[in-house]
């Protein structure tokens, strides 16, 4: 989620240490799709005393001048995408791959994507099977999108929004079973 009322809301809350909103984490989708990266990797620079996790552009094959200081989702739409991931590695970053939950985006399917070695971020989960899904294949980040919240009239209202985000990292905190908590299986790093 983007600049808005609920982010500076959110902001003023007491909240997990592994729950990252804006600019914590951070993906500016209106730069990435127009594929202005400079603009992409000027942000990252500035905010980089800020930024704790960051989408790497998609598509981009090679190292970008980018801060080292920042972990890095590379979005996984081709499994030899891992080979991006490999490199960023090798040159020292911190690197999580994203599986994008529209099936449009990938030509993959889940079972294959979770068999490569890396960190695995469920990017853009929107739907409550997304979030199953993500918990059942073991992935450790998730970005969650608004839609996950109701219907729009009950989005509008940035207090409620905010109540309901932060109920449902609590609701998927919650003991399951014999384990103490979720979390203990699924140590979830969140973006909103």
């Amino acid at each position: 989620m983007g600049h808005s009322p609920v982010v500076k809301y959110l902001q003023k809350l007491d909240r997990p240490s592994n729950f990252f909103i804006y600019t914590e984490f951070y993906d500016s989708k209106k730069d990435l799709l127009e594929k202005r990266y400079n603009n992409y990797i000027r942000k990252l620079w500035e905010l980089r005393t800020t930024i704790k996790i960051a989408l790497y552009p998609d598509y981009v094959k090679r190292i970008l001048s980018v801060p080292k200081n920042i972990s890095y989702i590379i979005p996984i739409h081709d499994l030899s995408d891992v080979e991006v991931a490999d490199k960023l590695r090798e040159a020292g970053f911190d690197v999580w791959i994203g599986f994008a939950s529209d099936k449009r985006y990938r030509n993959y399917e889940i079972e294959d994507f979770v068999k490569a070695n890396y960190k695995k971020w469920y990017l853009g989960v929107s739907t409550k099977h997304e979030v199953r899904e993500a918990v059942l294949y073991n992935f450790q980040g998730m970005d969650i999108t608004t839609l996950l919240f109701g219907k729009h009239k009950d989005r509008k209202d940035s207090k409620k929004l905010a109540s309901n985000i932060l109920n449902f990292v609590k609701e998927i905190s919650k003991p399951q079973g014999r384990q103490s908590s979720i979390l203990e299986f699924f140590p979830l790093n969140w973006g909103v």
